[in-house]
């Protein structure tokens, strides 16, 4: 649930506003910023009538928050400016570590973060920084993490395709060394397991909205020109239409007779076109290698007696599995014994 203290007057309110929100129509919350949904929301909810004010302060436009601005940068400060100091001493002239380095690696390049974000010319600011940092935070995190947890559930389902991906792992890269970017061309498999995984279960079954910007038409249906477009990707995923047995986890219908990889059209979990999510080939290479390092080390497995995870999922700020237990055991030549986590 989201969890957000605007004022010290009416928190529990809000809370409770925030909450139902999350829980009934969560899955507007990644398009809702870009929508305008305020009044959508008051009529069509009356839990959440009279709470469209509370909503706008709570989600905003993005970057848009100058009502929010001196908070704003209390929480940049405190929560990525203390790292930011860090980082920014220890940062060397070799590659950068990650994508701070990178940023304030650019930044020391230009010689000109000193300057404000307004200024012309100015760079790579602390702004920049700052708000790129949070950026990936606030878009990359959940949605990769919880991809994970749908495809470790589907594996618990499924341990034939766990020990399918585990031998591709065994044959190709063994367990001298660990998983490399270089190695995911041999690993045909296990990139099919991801997409399925993304296909069966995408963490945002609505797309982020966009604007018609002109007049035209889609399946007979007239689109006028300023019309806001949400893209079903839930039905583009499941329609019978386009795949065999849409509902059943099949990571083969990504594979052709001859065993290569093979990318149907209508599989768009990142979106399509000049508007496809820009985080795309940084949310593929940390699923890849996430997983092949998870399955290289360990096995997954039910523990005695209960059930498979529940499948149905839970909509919130992404489409998240219901939480489930599982026991991780270390595969052959990473021992260590075996533990009983949760999902969460």
């Amino acid at each position: 649930h989201l969890k957000i203290h605007i004022f010290k007057k009416d928190t529990s309110i809000f809370r409770k506003d925030t909450s139902i929100f999350s829980r009934r129509n969560g899955f507007w919350v990644i398009p809702f910023t870009q929508v305008r949904m305020w009044t959508w929301v008051e009529c069509n909810s009356s839990e959440l009538k009279g709470c469209g004010p509370r909503l706008r302060l709570g989600f905003g436009t993005p970057y848009a928050f100058v009502p929010l601005a001196v908070m704003a940068k209390r929480v940049q400060v405190r929560v990525l400016g203390l790292g930011l100091g860090v980082e920014q001493e220890s940062l060397t002239d070799g590659e950068p570590r990650d994508l701070l380095d990178a940023l304030l690696k650019g930044q020391t390049s230009s010689g000109r973060g000193q300057k404000s974000h307004g200024s012309e010319g100015a760079g790579i600011t602390d702004d920049h920084i700052l708000m790129t940092a949070a950026e990936a935070f606030g878009a990359g995190v959940e949605t990769t993490s919880t991809t994970l947890l749908w495809i470790l559930a589907y594996l618990l389902h499924h341990p034939e395709v766990q020990e399918r991906v585990q031998r591709e792992l065994d044959e190709q890269v063994g367990a001298e060394r660990p998983v490399s970017v270089s190695d995911r061309g041999r690993l045909p498999y296990l990139d099919c397991v991801i997409n399925e995984g993304m296909r069966i279960r995408p963490v945002s079954p609505v797309l982020i909205p966009h604007t018609a910007m002109t007049h035209s038409s889609i399946g007979g249906y007239a689109v006028s020109r300023g019309t806001r477009v949400l893209v079903n990707m839930w039905s583009i995923h499941h329609d019978p239409r386009l795949w065999d047995k849409p509902d059943l986890f099949l990571p083969d219908r990504f594979l052709d007779d001859q065993g290569q990889r093979v990318t149907p059209a209508c599989f768009l979990p990142f979106g399509a076109g000049p508007r496809v999510c820009v985080g795309e080939s940084l949310a593929r290479l940390e699923l890849f290698l996430f997983l092949s390092s998870l399955l290289q080390r360990m096995s997954f497995r039910l523990p005695d007696g209960d059930p498979p995870p529940n499948l149905q999922g839970r909509l919130g700020v992404v489409l998240q599995p219901l939480p489930y237990k599982v026991i991780v055991t270390p595969r052959s030549g990473w021992e260590g014994g075996a533990t009983k986590v949760g999902s969460g």
